[in-house]
């Protein structure tokens, strides 16, 4: 295990390895890496290269977020057949692979991606999922998560406890 502070196993990230090599030890292909993460919890730690944000994009009914995140296959489904989501990702797929070019071009061995919505918990992780999925020839894929497991705040940052009108909810 590496203990480079953007290995995969320091991310706690899943590694897509070219299908022609066992490990990413075993070729020298550049490292792609793409997390989702929520915009409520504040950046990520190291800005990425190409920053994306979907809060825009239709957020899946409460029937359907509930008890499920990007991760789910039946939210990804009711997420992709959306017209606006099938656009949105075709733009992101080529940004990233005219970013790649470009990377590639100058020698470079890494390109960071960062996907966020509200929480990170459905809409982020459904469209980094997919990204994993999309061949990017030549590269290997690191994917992180970084909040789809936080637990969701009771309350909103910058807001208290305590009621209007003057009472404690506890």
């Amino acid at each position: 295990m590496s203990n480079h502070p953007t290995s995969p196993e320091a991310l706690g990230a899943r590694l897509h390895v070219n299908q022609k090599y066992l490990s990413p030890l075993e070729n020298d292909f550049p490292t792609l890496y793409i997390t989702s993460y929520g915009h409520r919890f504040g950046p990520l730690a190291t800005p990425p290269r190409i920053a994306v944000d979907l809060r825009t994009l239709p957020n899946p009914p409460k029937t359907i977020r509930s008890g499920q995140t990007g991760l789910s296959k039946p939210l990804r489904d009711w997420l992709f057949v959306n017209e606006e989501v099938l656009a949105r990702f075709s733009e992101i797929c080529g940004r990233i692979r005219a970013e790649l070019d470009e990377v590639g071009a100058r020698g470079e061995k890494e390109l960071k991606v960062g996907v966020n919505c509200e929480m990170g918990k459905h809409r982020s992780v459904a469209v980094v999922e997919e990204l994993a999925r999309t061949k990017f020839e030549g590269w290997n894929v690191v994917v992180d998560h970084r909040d789809v497991h936080r637990k969701r705040s009771s309350k909103k940052p910058g807001h208290s406890k305590h009621r209007r009108d003057g009472g404690d909810d506890s």
